[in-house]
């Protein structure tokens, strides 16, 4: 009985050896994971093309922005994640970038900054104690215009999404407190809307809501 469990023994040392061997192969496909820390959320592959794009507004305190890129293709969503990773905590609108973008579920979004020259940059206005909230609060709803579109999408986590109005225009930002203002908490993917839209800084901002009929 003795010599049978030595002689087993040897045996599963040696298929026992195998199991490093296939942890260390294993181990091998995080080698990827670098990428992500460069990037925030989404993976850029290392070849993508380098975009310019200039900075529409950024707000640090929520932690996005959005810029628009020279390229045609309208606007992209920027995460603080992605400045700093490039050594920044804001960046100013007017500011000119180069940068990498991956197209996202929600439209395209900027995963890299290779450059950022703020020597364009304006300089905002000093905003009162609310934040960006005062600017919303201070539209004149009177040259509202009443417009139709769809929901492009909404995150009520967030607190913001944008529509795609019907004139073919550039899509209306629509906060949060504008659907508490209809008694809306939430609005899904492709739902059509009538809305009052102003034109600020930022660009179309709607200042009512309402689901259309």
């Amino acid at each position: 009985m003795r010599k049978g469990k030595g002689f087993r023994e040897p045996r599963r040392r040696g298929f026992d050896d195998d199991e490093p061997f296939s942890r260390e192969m294993r181990g091998s496909r995080p080698m990827s994971r670098p990428f992500t820390t460069d990037v925030g959320r989404d993976v850029t592959p290392m070849d993508s093309p380098t975009v310019e794009a200039t900075v529409k507004w950024f707000n640090p305190e929520k932690g996005f922005g959005f810029a628009e890129l020279a390229d045609g293709s309208g606007d992209a969503f920027m995460h603080i994640a992605a400045l700093q990773a490039a050594g920044h905590d804001s960046v100013q609108p007017g500011a000119k970038l180069k940068v990498q973008v991956s197209q996202g579920a929600k439209g395209p979004q900027i995963t890299r900054l290779l450059e950022v020259d703020e020597s364009t940059a304006v300089a905002p206005p000093p905003r009162r104690a609310g934040g960006p909230g005062q600017s919303r609060r201070t539209a004149d709803v009177s040259n509202a215009v009443e417009m139709v579109g769809t929901v492009k999408w909404f995150n009520a986590d967030k607190g913001f999404g944008f529509i795609a109005c019907d004139d073919g225009g550039k899509d209306v930002f629509l906060h949060v407190s504008v659907l508490g203002r209809s008694g809306l908490t939430s609005l899904p993917e492709g739902q059509r809307v009538s809305m009052g839209v102003v034109d600020t800084p930022k660009g179309r901002e709607a200042v009512t809501v309402d689901i259309a009929d």
